[in-house]
């Protein structure tokens, strides 16, 4: 299963794919690096994409918008579970289950901080052991160039409190849980611009993340960025309502978000 957290390389570029919905035979990947150019954001990579290789977009009922979708047949799948375990996060991974090596490490074999994939959510449990435990520490750094769709203080102050991210004997890392679920079709789409309060995090530390607001729509999100909001947040959103077949779905990774504090 090709989703979330896995690579490809394609046409002298790595992708990062993207989500758990893929047609058959391809993958919906963004590109991540060309040459010596790192794309840090969806907006770079998609406006890579627009000049570089517009002939992959294609328009994805079960997404609900255009989307580069890479031939799996001409790519090379980067698997981060046939990666070998950096010896400086050994100590941490032998209290995980079922763990993958993804980002820099799994496409040019280092880096400076470190991503994990699993799909397993036991591992939250855990990563909240070694958070209590004082093994690992919060993330106290956010790099300016990767904020998209947050502003800044929400960017770190999110970071701050989140057991997805950390760091270990001083190491960054993220850790991306990854449960898939099908969404089903977008019928229609329309513009919000207002004020939520998340009433009921339904699943919000495995991807893709939901929680339900107080207006019925369902907040969604395939980003890290967007994992671990509690019940009681109320944020003020711009962006696209998916009307999906079972739910309406506000899509987090394609609005700008900014968080309210009581």
């Amino acid at each position: 299963m090709i989703v979330e957290g896995y690579f490809v390389r394609y046409k002298d570029a790595i992708w990062a794919v993207k989500g758990c919905f893929h047609p058959e035979g391809h993958v919906v990947a963004v590109p991540r690096v060309i040459g010596n150019l790192k794309l840090k954001t969806m907006e770079a990579s998609l406006k890579v994409v627009r000049e570089r290789f517009p002939n992959l977009l294609r328009y994805i009922e079960e997404i609900g918008f255009e989307v580069p979708i890479i031939p799996l047949d001409s790519a090379e799948i980067l698997d981060p579970f046939k990666v070998k375990y950096p010896e400086k996060v050994k100590g941490m991974l032998k209290r995980l289950i079922n763990v993958g090596i993804t980002g820099s490490y799994l496409y040019q074999g280092n880096g400076e901080d470190i991503d994990f994939l699993s799909f397993d959510p036991k591992n939250y449990a855990i990563l909240k052991d070694l958070r209590n435990e004082e093994i690992t520490s919060p993330l106290d750094i956010a790099n300016e160039n990767e904020v998209e769709g947050l502003e800044l203080q929400d960017f770190l102050a999110l970071k701050k409190r989140r057991l997805l991210e950390g760091k270990y004997n001083g190491i960054p890392y993220t850790f991306k849980i990854v449960e898939c679920e099908r969404f089903g079709k977008v019928i229609k789409k329309h513009f919000f611009k207002g004020r939520l309060k998340i009433v009921k995090a339904i699943k919000p530390f495995s991807i893709p993340v939901k929680y339900l607001t107080d207006q019925g729509l369902v907040l969604t999100s395939f980003r890290t960025r967007f994992t671990e909001l509690h019940e009681g947040t109320s944020l003020d959103i711009s962006g696209l309502v998916m009307e999906r077949e079972d739910f309406n779905d506000l899509d987090l990774d394609i609005a700008h978000v900014k968080l309210l504090y009581s």
